[in-house]
């Protein structure tokens, strides 16, 4: 579900209304829904009703479940940010729920906070428990797989934001990569998944509805997953056009669109395509001949037009610190504040206030 109006509420009720005599009796409980704006929308869903909860989830991701001793009683629950091209999830299902997939070309990765995680697919049994990081459905394939009292943090990833990120980690291989293992390709690499998804978790529930920083969000768990877990977006010796078109020219042009375009969610490929070479290509000639990357230039770029933008904000006119930052794509204040000082000797604040 997607929203693009003002904050609309449904509030679920209560989950357990008394019958005539004393009696209780478990009544449904129904999603609330807000709607923040620029395409993001919070679904917080709680029920204590497992046939409900069952035919709930299945609708939101997706899958074909069915509950294996499951009773009504305990609190079942979903919430779940849209952000359009990803999506990010806390569910808690303390019942067992087994489930089957077909095959997709989106990734939903799961990280385990308690429970037990049972698949399997292509044969092969696994099992998950808290701590691990894993994907539901490897290389897109079907599974049969069964939670039995989880709580876990999910994120769904887009085919095409997949394809965004591969492109530019490997422009030899376009399209969307196929993921080749369940788990992280290093266990280590288990807590760089956990921190990118609570970083991006933390910026989502701050209301955050800026299309750079949703932009950059969903870019930065993209290519946190191709780091993470196993695939066929491998990184690989450069081509020869590659460092053909790593020149100073290309570097010229690629600084003269970023400039003419901080303002829009242009990523890396975005950059490369304007300037006909690719991402890596484009990488070589930031590096080569200004010590740089293409993605630092360009928060420098959005650094210094939040500062004219400080600068030039009329007293009382209503501009804030964390407004200006916002629209610059810079979510979190304190790293804002922090590159600010560096760069300019004194605090954003300063500066708004003359």
């Amino acid at each position: 579900m997607t929203g693009t109006g003002g904050v609309t509420s449904t509030k679920p009720p209560g989950p357990v209304t008394p019958r005539t005599g004393g009696a209780t009796r478990t009544e449904p409980s129904r999603p609330a829904v807000t709607r923040t704006g620029g395409g993001v929308t919070r679904t917080e869903f709680r029920t204590r009703r497992a046939e409900e909860a069952g035919r709930y989830l299945g609708d939101a991701y997706g899958l074909s479940l069915r509950l294996g001793a499951a009773t009504d009683g305990p609190e079942y629950s979903l919430v779940r940010t849209d952000a359009g091209a990803f999506t990010d999830g806390v569910v808690s299902l303390p019942a067992r729920i087994e489930f089957s997939t077909d095959e997709v070309t989106d990734l939903t990765v799961v990280a385990m906070s308690a429970g037990l995680f049972e698949r399997t697919a292509a044969g092969v049994d696994e099992r998950f428990t808290a701590g691990d990081v894993l994907l539901v459905r490897p290389g897109g394939r079907p599974c049969f797989a069964r939670h039995t009292g989880t709580c876990c943090a999910t994120v769904n990833l887009s085919a095409g934001l997949l394809a965004e990120a591969a492109a530019t980690a490997n422009p030899r291989r376009p399209g969307v990569p196929r993921f080749t293992g369940s788990a992280p390709s290093d266990p280590s690499l288990a807590a760089l998944w956990t921190r990118t998804r609570d970083f991006v978790a933390e910026t989502l529930a701050s209301g955050v509805t800026s299309p750079l920083v949703l932009g950059q969000a969903g870019r930065l768990l993209a290519a946190t997953a191709l780091t993470v877990f196993p695939n066929t977006a491998t990184a690989e010796s450069p081509l020869p056009a590659d460092t053909r078109d790593a020149t100073p020219g290309t570097l010229h042009r690629a600084i003269a669109f970023i400039d003419a375009n901080a303002h829009a969610d242009i990523s890396l490929a975005d950059i490369a395509a304007a300037v006909h070479v690719t991402p890596r290509a484009l990488q070589y000639a930031f590096r080569g001949h200004a010590d740089t990357t293409p993605l630092t230039h360009l928060r420098r770029v959005r650094l210094a037009r939040a500062h004219a933008d400080l600068k030039a904000a009329a007293p009382g006119a209503g501009a804030t610190v964390a407004g200006i930052a916002t629209r610059w794509g810079f979510a979190h204040q304190g790293r804002f504040a922090a590159a600010y000082r560096r760069l300019y000797g004194t605090s954003p604040g300063a500066t708004l206030r003359g």
